[in-house]
């Protein structure tokens, strides 16, 4: 259980930073095969109550710890990519791009690799990247969401906003927060997100209609990913790789050119080889308990 919400949290760190994919880190951490039959599992209907029970106890082990990792740690990133972004930004490159040998050899089971799909991967997070704005939308102050009223169609954005963090909470790869930056909603969601310990009942009913969407994203998610791992897996295995191994990549294009100086390089390598090595010991820990 300790560890289930654990690697939740960890889930829920990577959905607050734009680029980085908590679906990667699932993957990462050997749950995600596990988590996509077990999602799609309590919504059988040829199932026991034992088997549906024991598989919805799994997944709210991992949606709590994620609910954790996003409320516990946004005013933490909040600070770190104030400080220390690029730093931030290479510890969680060096953990995704360490990872994909490791993936590749446990997923793919010894089969090659369909290069198509890989590129098309790299193609998309590409494509989605070169939609994200230029100019960031400015931080929401905690006035500015009480402020806010709940029509119908802000309502329908708030769902909407959720449905898509849930999606891609859970499919490696993509990140859910980029896909919002594009769209124009990472900050919005961000700041209820960190100001959700103000109880405010206008930021939490709010949060409350995000967390309907994010409920039914990774319902619809899990469905999709577990009938083409079943179906198509080394082509959908393919594609993942290619979209983590680019996620990796461009995470670093918005930096400003600013940050990369000598102190900022030589720092951000240690950070790299820091995420690298967790990898590293993660998986030789794996294989030991193996």
């Amino acid at each position: 259980m300790i560890k289930n919400l654990f690697c939740g949290m960890l889930v829920g760190i990577a959905n607050i930073i734009p680029g980085v994919s908590g679906g990667t880190i699932i993957v990462i951490l050997g749950l995600f095969d596990k988590l996509m039959e077990s999602i799609s599992n309590i919504f059988k209907i040829k199932i026991s109550f034992k088997e549906r029970l024991e598989n919805l106890w799994f997944v709210l082990q991992v949606v709590i710890g994620a609910g954790i990792g996003l409320v516990l740690f946004a005013k933490v990133l909040n600070y770190l990519f104030s400080h220390f972004e690029l730093q931030t930004l290479a510890f969680f490159a060096g953990l995704i791009l360490l990872s994909i040998p490791m993936l590749k050899k446990e997923e793919l089971n010894g089969k090659k690799t369909n290069y198509l799909f890989f590129i098309l991967g790299i193609i998309t997070i590409a494509l989605i990247a070169y939609l994200v704005p230029d100019s960031k939308e400015s931080t929401i102050t905690y006035n500015e969401l009480i402020a806010k009223n709940l029509s119908f169609g802000y309502i329908i954005v708030l769902v909407l906003l959720g449905f898509i963090s849930g999606a891609t909470m859970i499919f490696p790869g993509i990140s859910g927060s980029m896909i919002l930056l594009v769209l124009g909603w990472y900050h919005l969601f961000k700041s209820y997100v960190a100001y959700v310990t103000s109880f405010n009942i206008k930021i939490l009913i709010p949060l409350m209609l995000i967390a309907i969407g994010v409920g039914l994203g990774i319902i619809a998610s899990a469905k999709l990913t577990n009938y083409l791992l079943k179906n198509h897996k080394v082509n959908t295995m393919s594609f993942i790789l290619g979209l983590i191994l680019a996620s990796a990549v461009i995470i670093f294009f918005p930096i400003k050119t600013e940050l990369y100086t000598l102190v900022g390089i030589i720092t951000s390598i240690i950070t790299f080889i820091i995420g690298g090595s967790l990898i590293y010991l993660l998986d030789k820990l794996k294989n030991k308990k193996a």
